[in-house]
């Protein structure tokens, strides 16, 4: 490629169109400091910006290279890297995970006793349990749990114990406490820490560089890391909290990271790479598990909302999720059948009122006939 070809397409991966979007506007008007942005088009990324700062009231811009808390987005990571152990033999989806966990054990109670977790009831979020859907972290410098000391919600977590609430497979109940006991799964079945886990089987195949489940973030990382904003505006004490709940919501990553994780589950299920995940797995990844209040294996009766393994899936193979902590949220969406798509990451607790807005701006522009939900 001659050189000045070269340069004109490397720029273009960086810079946005100019189609006069105000996205600092909308920013300015909703109080977000920061946002970031990946915009992926015929399983590409095309573009990639960061607008705004990385902390309310500083002058540190932000850019494609800034690591935000993905929030709930951790869910479907942590699944790629849950199936990719099920695909080498270490853990089986059907199985009742007590016979597979070895450091702690789902307690028994009147709703397991005929029907039983299994990792894929985990995934697909219709295991039984009930509650932690959010988990709040942990100020940076105060005491921080073990996993073996949430799953019990012993002092110092702050969660309840997770248990399991209902019959498991009876219907769908979206839980972060069935992931943390995923969590203990991997590890168990590993004899690894899940940062590592999650390194080696998603992030270094597919060059995600600028992600990583270590908590609390390493201090070579933190140097690039957005802050976090209140709902009230104020600035996140210490900057951000510490999520020892990695496989719920402990996720540090990059929109560009992401989208290359959403481009490879779309081009994996269309059978054109296998780099974490087989062609038959990253299918059953994006198909409907569950559909309108009905666990639905076949995927036959689909709906906006219905659930495949840790992601959110729609017609057109349309998968996604969207993602919170303490200051920050964050969207996921990437359409499987044309290889389109975006993620955008924002350091304020109401981040997605000006995300959703870009994000629609960006359908628009690359024709999705989609639109965003209302953000939480």
């Amino acid at each position: 490629m001659p050189l000045i070809n070269a340069l004109t397409f490397l720029l273009a991966i960086v810079r946005p169109p100019d189609h006069g979007w105000a996205v600092e506007a909308l920013m300015k008007a909703h109080g977000i400091p920061g946002m970031s942005v990946a915009v992926i088009d015929d399983f590409k990324i095309v573009w990639t910006k960061g607008y705004g700062v990385t902390r309310k009231g500083g002058t540190t811009p932000v850019t494609p290279y800034t690591l935000f808390l993905a929030g709930s987005i951790s869910k479907p990571v942590a699944a790629v890297a849950a199936l990719s152990l099920v695909e080498r033999g270490s853990l089986t989806l059907d199985r009742d995970v007590n016979a597979q966990l070895r450091s702690w054990h789902v307690p028994e109670n009147e709703f397991d006793r005929t029907q039983k977790v299994t990792l894929e009831r985990i995934l697909d979020h219709t295991a039984g349990f009930t509650g932690g859907d959010f988990f709040p972290g942990y100020a940076r410098g105060a005491s921080v749990p073990s996993l073996l000391q949430i799953l019990d919600g012993l002092s110092p977590a702050n969660n309840p114990p997770i248990r399991v609430g209902y019959v498991p497979g009876t219907r769908w109940q979206y839980s972060g406490a069935g992931y943390l006991v995923a969590q203990q799964l991997m590890i168990d079945a590993t004899n690894q820490p899940f940062p590592q886990i999650a390194r080696d089987a998603v992030f270094e195949p597919l060059g995600m560089d600028r992600s990583t489940f270590e908590q609390p973030l390493p201090e070579d990382l933190a140097k690039a890391a957005a802050s976090g904003t209140l709902m009230n505006g104020d600035a996140v004490d210490g900057g951000w909290h510490v999520q020892p709940e990695m496989a719920a919501g402990g996720l540090w990553t990059s929109p560009s990271d992401l989208a290359k994780l959403a481009i490879e589950i779309a081009e994996a299920a269309r059978g054109r790479s296998n780099r974490v995940l087989s062609q038959r797995m990253a299918l059953a990844m994006i198909s409907p598990h569950w559909s309108s209040g009905v666990i639905n294996i076949l995927g036959t009766r689909e709906s906006p909302d219905s659930m495949g393994y840790g992601f959110f899936v729609g017609d057109r193979h349309r998968f996604g999720h969207i993602g919170g902590n303490i200051g920050y949220q964050a969207t996921m969406v990437m359409f499987g059948d044309t290889g389109k798509g975006a993620v955008i990451m924002t350091n304020d607790d109401i981040g997605l009122q000006a995300g959703n807005e870009v994000l629609n701006r960006i359908a628009q522009l690359y024709h999705w006939n989609y639109a965003a939900p209302p953000p939480p």
